[in-house]
């Protein structure tokens, strides 16, 4: 028994908290409560795409972080500032539960205990990762950047290059990059003009050629670094063969 249940915890990680779960498959803006109880909830992020919101002074928005498949997130994790808001920006299945429901079932199954480390690990990795591009990347280099993450988490090879979804709206884009969102829009077009990056459709990109994106993100390699996880490995040797 103990063997059959390593192997499931190594095939999906996650599969062993799913029978105590509640299971909520959102529509895309569908909002998340954060308000505060005796036992904090836990969001475990299964498919598709959500964003953490906050209201800045002067009605300005700020898109704090983006939280992927795999992502794990519980309200303490959101900074005490107004109108923090956790919200589903395509169509997605969350998971969730009590934290006391969380912990008992983390510390009672080592494989998934290990697994949550490095998960949480990885999404304070990628936190400190955002954090160093707003600080020190210019707009062209921290659009690259965004496009390159996407296309790691939502893309896939075709004959044409790497066709991907982008689920966020041109504003929740440039929040996230603080950015203008004009100047959000005039990146995108001189990338469309020199090739870099192509509309397919409502919502998809196709990047024709990967290293000509990835040479103008200075954090590409470190992107490509932290996508280690199984689901992941395919999709980012679509970047490493741009290196060459």
């Amino acid at each position: 028994m103990a063997a059959q249940a390593s192997t499931r915890v190594e095939a999906d990680p996650l599969a062993l908290l799913r029978p105590c779960a509640t299971i909520v498959r959102a529509r895309r803006g569908q909002q998340f409560s954060l308000a505060s109880v005796q036992d904090e909830v836990v969001t475990i992020v299964r498919s598709g795409l959500l964003v953490l919101r906050a209201a800045l002074p002067d009605n300005r928005r700020q898109v704090l972080t983006l939280l992927f498949p795999r992502d794990i997130f519980r309200p303490s994790f959101a900074p005490p500032l107004p109108g923090v808001s956790l919200r589903a920006v395509a169509a997605s299945e969350v998971w969730h539960m009590p934290s006391s429901t969380f912990v008992a079932l983390v510390n009672s199954d080592s494989d998934l205990r290990r697994f949550l480390n490095r998960q949480l690990a990885e999404q304070q990795s990628r936190a400190n990762l955002h954090i160093a591009g707003l600080g020190n990347l210019n707009g062209e280099e921290r659009v690259a950047s965004f496009l390159i993450e996407l296309s790691l988490r939502f893309g896939s090879a075709c004959s044409d290059g790497i066709s991907f979804q982008i689920p966020l709206t041109r504003i929740d884009i440039a929040d996230y990059l603080a950015l203008n969102a004009d100047t959000l829009s005039r990146i995108m077009s001189r990338f469309k003009a020199r090739g870099i990056v192509l509309q397919k459709g409502r919502g998809r990109a196709l990047v024709p050629d990967a290293k000509a994106l990835r040479d103008l993100s200075p954090l590409a390699n470190a992107l490509v670094a932290l996508q280690g996880t199984a689901v992941s490995k395919q999709k980012a040797s679509l970047w490493l063969l741009a290196e060459t």
